[in-house]
């Protein structure tokens, strides 16, 4: 214990003395609903946020209203968050998916608004990996940055897999799908990597869990940060360049945060002007009818780790247990025979020879000299008669 505290001590040491001085806030804003996956999803990202070493606030919109499944998971994460619900449920179809993601996205920058929070707003979807580079990069942004994400396509069919992932390969210079910022030698912004879709035509994801490839958006939330003091009503040296958020159209489609700009020149590409790519676009998701199994329970603990504090167990009740036989391929043999006590093994021993007769007492059989004498006189008769037949032959 000792030495994970003196190594946590270097670190926070070396951070305050290379790091970033006076580190902004992070906004973390996530969209999210109950589903089968969202455990696994949501803990991941949960992990993820733990481990950055700035203050985080954690905006998360959920569909269809709050439940208690999400605020445990909120409640584990210790972090300072803020649980919104979200009226509409979430769809079946991708395509009606990500619109509605993207409205979720927007009310989660209205709560930002409303609560003046600030810091740097990021958009981290619950089943997207991060590097904890990126919560570097992040906070050298000034009013709105872009990042690139790394597209990891998949499909149920694993036999499609080597020919789609081949086109791609040969159509785009890198070995992953990238979205992001272009540059020119200058480092100045001039244009935007996109997805290449055309080697998934016709074969793309309609309805969640399709075994058929998902898609991302021609650009993904995640790849954009801003300065929360542009969703602001009045701000100290806010552009002009941005819009209100009163004044965007949700239903005419939200495509990226790129709306909320009315000159997009304006955005600082990030990550080495879109080379080095921290962040990783993933959607891997059960069938949408998939249910959870029921029997779960909730525990309340406390748990000793730097300090008293109170956590959510959850864990599954299988009742009536399960009775499992498993039949065994061989007879398990011990590999030793298990040795008799000593007084034990004594007495065997002297039964075993009181019972053995010895040779002396063995009764003497006489010998058989009849058979050998019998079988002696035919041999000297046999050599006899074949002497006659060769003496007349002669």
């Amino acid at each position: 214990m000792k030495a994970h505290r003196i190594i946590e001590r270097v670190q926070r040491e070396q951070r305050a003395e290379y790091g970033i001085k006076n580190p902004k806030t992070l906004i973390v804003v996530t969209p999210t609903y109950v589903r089968t996956f969202q455990m696994l999803h949501l803990t991941g990202l949960m992990h993820s946020l733990m481990l950055v070493p700035y203050d985080v606030v954690w905006v998360v919109v959920e569909a269809g209203g709050v439940t208690n499944e999400t605020a445990s998971v909120l409640e584990k994460s210790r972090l300072r968050f803020v649980h919104v619900g979200f009226e509409k449920k979430m769809p079946i179809s991708w395509e009606d998916r990500h619109g509605l993601e993207a409205r979720m996205r927007l009310l989660g920058l209205r709560v930002v608004r409303e609560e003046r929070l600030d810091g740097i707003v990021m958009f981290a979807d619950d089943s997207n990996m991060h590097s904890m580079e990126l919560f570097d990069e992040v906070q050298s942004v000034k009013w709105f940055g872009a990042l690139s994400v790394g597209i990891l396509t998949h499909s149920g069919k694993s036999e499609e897999l080597p020919n789609l992932n081949a086109k791609v390969e040969n159509e785009e210079n890198f070995p992953v799908p990238v979205q992001g910022p272009a540059c020119n030698s200058s480092g100045q912004l001039v244009g935007w990597h996109t997805f290449n879709s055309l080697p998934f035509a016709e074969k793309t994801a309609t309805y969640i869990g399709d075994g058929a490839t998902v898609l991302p958006r021609k650009l993904e939330w995640a790849g954009f940060v801003l300065n929360s003091r542009l969703l602001w009503k009045e701000a100290e040296g806010k552009p002009e360049w941005v819009r209100d958020l009163d004044t965007l159209d949700e239903d005419g489609g939200l495509e990226s945060p790129l709306s909320l700009l009315k000159d997009a020149s304006f955005v600082e590409p990030l990550g080495d002007c879109g080379r080095k790519v921290m962040l990783w676009w993933l959607r891997v998701e059960a069938r949408a009818d998939s249910k959870f199994p029921p029997g779960l329970v909730e525990n309340r603990l406390t748990v000793l780790a730097f300090g008293v504090f109170d956590m959510f167990a959850m864990h599954w009740i299988i009742d009536p247990p399960l009775e499992i036989t498993v039949p065994a391929k061989r007879t398990p043999w011990p590999d030793a025979p298990p040795e008799l006590p000593s007084d034990l093994k004594q007495t065997s021993i002297e039964d075993h020879l009181e019972k053995r007769p010895h040779k002396s007492s063995r009764t003497s059989r006489p010998p058989r000299h009849g058979s050998r004498k019998r079988k002696h006189e035919s041999r000297t008769t046999d050599v006899q008669g074949l002497a006659k037949q060769h003496d007349e032959k002669n």
